[in-house]
């Protein structure tokens, strides 16, 4: 390892500072931001690796994205104006590739996913405690609704991702380590994580990754102890199942729970178009559906979805007629706006990081790939690349792990294609 310039240091920790201010603030997260690309610019070490970053394939994918966003304003159907407002909301994706090159050969990990932890952690308590009555901390805290409750900085949804992630984290600290009492402590953690999920936010974006993420534990851990005792794993995988069941009948049955409303609401909204959260979704994917058959390939550009929905909702009233810019499904808005092109750049996206992050090492791996599988699954219901808090935790996140273990993935890919060669 090279000694580093204070200002790549510097770079560094502001990125730290960055992802732990993610889902805390949204103003502070930018003003992180901004510092880290300032300082990294200024670093000799960025324009020396510079070039690293045209032949990472992750760095590449998100660079693609963001220009061909870039390249749809030159025939958008929404006003130019209206249409770089619109890019910059996705101007976060040049964070990841920045980032990879920040955290090139560093050994910052491990410092990135205890900073983390920690964040989400006083998070959890912070939520419990209001959830309890016995605090009333952040600004997304409101007592007088009821489902607010819980909320500390962020709504149920980008709250209950978090919290849902924090579960996983915190298992799989508790699978991995060898102390009795880290143990107890990291799966107490976990159990108090899955509550705030089904009990406190009532997300239920996060509630079903929750439920994935329970059953992907209960699999690693009966894998991991089948040879030595089958009948404990096989116990084991119950208690998770039967816990999991549990929780969504406690968030099912609870005042306010939202799980069962689901199949009401798509009720109310087939037989009197009615105006609810899941009716919309449907009406919205249903109108996307429409645009993208009229142009498949290229799409309305970028902020055209808004400019094409006006034109559908003309005369139309309740569900039918409800204008949005955003209609919670980052798959179908990237189709909407740059076609199958900015469909593919969009899942490419995706498949290059979990194709990195495979290289790097167990608990940076599984802490990327747990968030990845949760971002692209919560997309099919949500536009999670648009909105800020789980768009930044993506490239943030990604960009930094994947710095960190980029000298890993480069001489794997190298053993690969020697082996490749010799046979």
């Amino acid at each position: 390892m090279y000694n580093v310039s204070h200002r790549l240091t510097a770079s560094r920790i502001f990125a730290v500072v960055a992802l732990c201010l993610v889902p805390v603030s949204t103003a502070l997260t930018n003003i992180a931001c901004a510092l880290f690309v300032i300082a990294l610019l200024s670093a000799p070490e960025f324009w020396r690796n510079l070039p690293s970053m045209f032949r990472n394939r992750t760095a590449v994918s998100a660079l693609l994205l963001l220009v061909a966003l870039i390249v749809s304003v030159a025939y958008t159907v929404a006003p130019h104006s209206d249409a770089w407002s619109w890019i910059g909301k996705y101007d976060k994706l040049l964070l990841l590739p920045l980032a990879i090159v920040a955290f090139k050969d560093s050994d910052w990990a491990g410092v990135v996913r205890w900073s983390w932890f920690a964040t989400l952690c006083v998070i959890l308590l912070l939520s419990t405690t209001n959830y309890l009555g016995l605090t009333a901390i952040g600004p997304a805290h409101a007592a007088e609704l009821p489902l607010s409750r819980a909320w500390v900085f962020k709504n149920h949804i980008a709250a209950g991702l978090f919290g849902a992630l924090l579960f996983y984290q915190a298992a799989d600290l508790a699978m991995v380590t060898r102390h009795s009492r880290a143990r107890i402590a990291f799966a107490a953690i976990a159990v108090l994580a899955l509550i705030n999920v089904f009990v406190m936010m009532q997300g239920r974006t996060g509630q079903v990754i929750a439920l994935l993420f329970m059953l992907a534990v209960a699999v690693r851990f009966a894998w991991r102890k089948h040879d030595q005792s089958p009948l404990r794993a096989g116990l084991s995988v119950s208690a998770v199942l039967a816990a999991a069941g549990l929780l969504v009948a406690v968030a099912c049955t609870m005042q306010g729970g939202r799980l069962l409303q689901v199949a009401t609401e798509v009720h109310e909204y087939r037989q009197s178009n009615a105006i609810t959260s899941t009716g919309l979704r449907l009406e919205w994917y249903r109108k996307c559906f429409e645009l993208i058959r009229e142009r498949p390939l290229i799409g309305y550009g970028a902020g055209g979805l808004g400019v094409e929905f006006k034109k559908l909702t003309q005369g139309k009233t309740e569900a039918e007629g409800q204008l949005t810019q955003n209609p919670h499904n980052e798959y179908l808005l990237m189709a909407v706006q740059l076609g199958a092109i900015g469909f593919v750049l969009f899942v490419n996206l995706l498949i290059q990081i979990g194709r990195d992050a495979r290289s790097l090492d167990p608990r940076s791996r599984q802490l990327l790939l747990a968030w990845l599988a949760a971002f692209a699954i919560s997309c099919l219901a949500n536009s999670l690349l648009l909105d800020f808090a789980e768009g930044h935790l993506l490239v943030l996140l990604a960009g930094i792990l994947l710095g960190c273990g980029y000298r890993t993935q480069t001489v794997a890919r190298r053993d690969t294609s020697n082996v490749a060669t010799v046979g």
